[in-house]
């Protein structure tokens, strides 16, 4: 007479690890993001300057830029200077639509065709304007 046996269950533990994307992956996306970030500041044309303002009540030239590229998922600064320091300059030949355009304490948002828009000051709040002399491009 045969036995009953039991059949025998293996469990097998299996650990998968996930590799954080590269970081030229990642860039990838970001680039890809930067309509939102376009969107975004042309939304914002014709509010007022606010020195310190990041939104409700209007905007400063680094609050403009800061939530503009939140909309890509890209973390700034409040401050044009730590949002410079963050970019690398590329010339204007190379200049992308999202790119930031940046000045001596003053920091901006290239839109195309030698065309930008920022937070220039309470007389002009935000403003879509030229590309004016003195101000470098930089790309994060």
């Amino acid at each position: 007479m045969r036995s009953a046996r039991r059949p025998v269950s293996r469990v097998r533990t299996v650990v998968t690890r996930h590799a954080a994307a590269p970081r030229r992956h990642q860039r990838v996306m970001r680039l890809g993001n930067m309509t939102a970030v376009i969107a975004y500041a042309r939304e914002q044309v014709g509010r007022r300057y606010v020195s310190g303002g990041e939104g409700a009540s209007g905007f400063d030239c680094s609050g403009l830029t800061q939530q503009a590229y939140a909309r890509a998922g890209i973390r700034l600064p409040h401050s044009s200077g730590a949002q410079a320091a963050r970019a690398r300059r590329i010339s204007r030949s190379q200049a992308r639509p999202g790119d930031l355009v940046v000045g001596p304490g003053h920091v901006g948002i290239y839109m195309g065709n030698g065309m930008m828009i920022d937070a220039g000051n309470h007389r002009t709040g935000v403003v879509y304007r030229k590309l004016y002399s003195g101000l470098a491009v930089e790309r994060l």
